[in-house]
């Protein structure tokens, strides 16, 4: 199992998520691909962010759709853990 930690900076706001198995599992649903996969062979800063927006929605905050999300984020990025990165 991957252990992943993110700090994501949204609106000047600062927060760190895990990323678990229900977001694993979501990315790799959405993108098709695993996770330790696409951050080794296929490197995509898109992949970051939504695991970023999705490790913040799985918290309980509420989120705007994704694309609509981007224009508030200012950062995501690992901060603990055994990451696919």
């Amino acid at each position: 199992m991957i252990s992943l930690t993110l700090r994501v900076t949204h609106n000047g706001d600062t927060n760190d998520y895990q990323v678990g198995p229900k977001v694993q599992v979501a990315f790799e649903r959405e993108w098709k691909v695993g996770m330790p996969k696409a951050f080794s062979a296929d490197q995509r800063v898109e992949h970051m962010y939504w695991l970023g927006w999705k490790a913040q929605q799985a918290s309980g905050v509420a989120v705007k759709p994704f694309d609509t999300w981007l224009e508030g984020v200012e950062s995501v990025e690992v901060v603990d853990g055994e990451s696919p990165l």
